[in-house]
């Protein structure tokens, strides 16, 4: 069996602070650039090699990364899990609007239709699913219901 949609994030992750710490190299290269005459000898041929294998070391990360991140995005969302999450959401946050609003806040962080951006999504049909079976205490009114101010 592959690896859950979570050990496939925890990687992306990986590759993403391996990136970073790339992109630190660089601008290590450059603060010494910045004070070579004031260094006694040539660094500037060190620097050099540093910034080339750390350009070629980056091509490489990005690479894992997209193949990471493609495993990901071809995960099916289990309708379970975010039945069971959106559930939980209303524990934490409360009324409807907030769900909703914390939910479509964490969908916009992520690619569209990306594993995580189809994970939010579900959340929220759900959570408009549960709001439809169960409606909640109006929001501005005694006859007006939360789902019917977002029409």
């Amino acid at each position: 069996m592959g690896l859950t949609a979570k050990e496939l994030t925890e990687l992306s992750k990986h590759t993403a602070k391996a990136r970073r710490n790339l992109d630190n190299l660089l601008d290590f290269v450059d603060l010494m650039n910045n004070d070579a005459e004031k260094l006694e000898g040539d660094i500037t041929p060190a620097g050099g090699q540093i910034k080339q294998l750390s350009n070629e070391m980056s091509k490489h990360v990005d690479e894992i990364k997209t193949l990471i991140d493609a495993q990901l995005d071809k995960i099916p969302i289990n309708p379970e899990e975010t039945k069971d999450a959106a559930s939980k959401l209303g524990l934490y946050h409360g009324t409807v609007h907030q769900v909703i609003s914390y939910a479509d806040t964490e969908k916009s962080k992520y690619k569209e239709n990306s594993y995580w951006w189809r994970y939010w999504v579900s959340i929220l049909e759900n959570v408009m699913q549960q709001e439809i079976e169960n409606p909640s205490e109006p929001i501005g009114g005694k006859d007006r219901q939360f789902l019917e101010k977002r029409k």
